[in-house]
């Protein structure tokens, strides 16, 4: 003889529901517990849920409960180590630094100062500045470059003699060995920390409004070096 129950739900179209009604396709606490309740109100009463099936069920929910609280207070330690780290950050302001960058910002007036550092010696070397829109205003030859960090100070004239309105530059070095050989060389830029941008979270120094990754600062300085 079989046994035919009209108005219940399967299991499954149960629980669609009871995750529709909890607002969200996540299984979070709230939408675990009413999918174990509906579970149980609407199991079949030939085949009831077994007395070891429940008490898996319920430790998985309380394995639930750990995570959630285990991310929670994740996000809260991230939220207070951010928070330290950024205002520890803002100790850089009005400090001096040597960071890795290509861009410059260039006041119109007077000569401007390009800081590089070249893995090895060369014998042949090429600085080539850009506006900002990517056209090179000025390109010379530096003859040969020590290993280490060298500098050359630009006139901020363009190739035409002309000095080139405020802005802000990019530049790239290329320089070769005696043996024709690629030198790899690192541009630089020195300047005063005069902003700290939180807009993203994270502290973002910038150097005369240019930005500066807090990865790429080399060092600290007391602006006396050359």
């Amino acid at each position: 003889m079989s046994l035919s129950i009209s108005g219940v739900n399967t299991t499954a179209d149960a629980a669609a529901s009871a995750v529709s009604s909890a607002g969200t396709s996540s299984l979070g606490q709230d939408t675990f517990l009413r999918l174990l309740t509906t579970q149980l109100q609407n199991q079949d009463p030939t085949n009831p849920v077994s007395n070891e099936e429940f008490i898996a069920q319920l430790a998985q929910f309380s394995s639930l409960e750990e995570l959630q609280g285990i991310s929670s207070g994740l996000d809260s330690l991230y939220m207070v180590n951010t928070s330290m780290n950024n205002a520890a950050m803002t100790n850089l302001l009005g400090r001096t630094v040597v960071a890795r960058s290509d861009t410059f910002h260039y006041d119109g007036d007077g000569e401007q100062v390009v800081r590089f550092d070249a893995d090895s010696a060369a014998t042949e070397a090429t600085l080539t500045i850009s506006d900002a829109d990517g056209d090179v205003i000025w390109s010379g030859d530096l003859g040969s470059l020590a290993e280490g960090e060298g500098s050359y100070t630009w006139d901020g004239k363009d190739l035409s003699g002309v000095v080139v309105p405020e802005g802000d530059y990019t530049f790239t070095m290329s320089a070769s060995d005696v043996n024709g050989n690629d030198v790899d060389v690192t541009e630089l830029i020195e300047g005063v920390v005069d902003q700290m941008s939180f807009d993203d979270g994270s502290a973002l120094p910038t150097i005369d409004g240019v930005p500066i990754d807090l990865a790429s600062i080399v060092r600290l300085t007391n602006g006396d070096e050359p």
